[in-house]
């Protein structure tokens, strides 16, 4: 017998019978573990539970879809796109800057690369977009009056 064999049988042997049946009804035993609760189970003459390790969890019934990102801005000045991710994201739009550290550290690769990108989901980009031609039109500007 192995040693992390006989520590567990430690472990086992000094568990109680309700402890016993609940952590092998968790069903978070190893296979050595496993083994070795069973012949716990057999040497104190109890009859190994029904529901244990060989229960496997059943997937999420409302399991979600990957989200799939798009580009909506490109720019080669990062601080322009952090512009839009503010407006986007206080339009309830979530959006990331990215590569926006390969453009201030590297001006050579900025180009290579295209620029820092503005990520939207691919659900929200058309809405984005549009945020975004707003923005540029002037739409959202605060005139004299205010």
């Amino acid at each position: 017998m192995s040693k992390p064999d006989a520590e567990l049988i430690e472990i086992f042997r000094a568990l109680s019978d309700d402890e016993l049946v609940e952590r092998w009804r968790e069903g978070y035993l190893t296979d050595i573990a496993i083994t070795v609760a069973r012949t716990e189970f057999l040497r104190r003459g109890m009859v190994v539970p029904e529901a244990g390790p060989a229960e496997t969890p059943e997937p999420l019934a409302e399991a979600e879809e990957a989200v799939t990102f798009v580009t909506v801005a490109r720019s080669l000045i990062p601080a322009d796109l952090y512009v839009l991710r503010a407006r986007l994201e206080g339009d309830g739009i979530p959006s990331f800057v990215v590569d926006d550290n390969i453009v201030r550290m590297n001006s050579l690769w900025s180009v290579a690369v295209g620029g820092a990108r503005l990520l939207v989901p691919g659900p929200l980009a058309a809405d984005a977009r549009e945020i975004i031609s707003l923005l540029k039109a002037g739409r959202f500007a605060i005139g004299e009056d205010n």
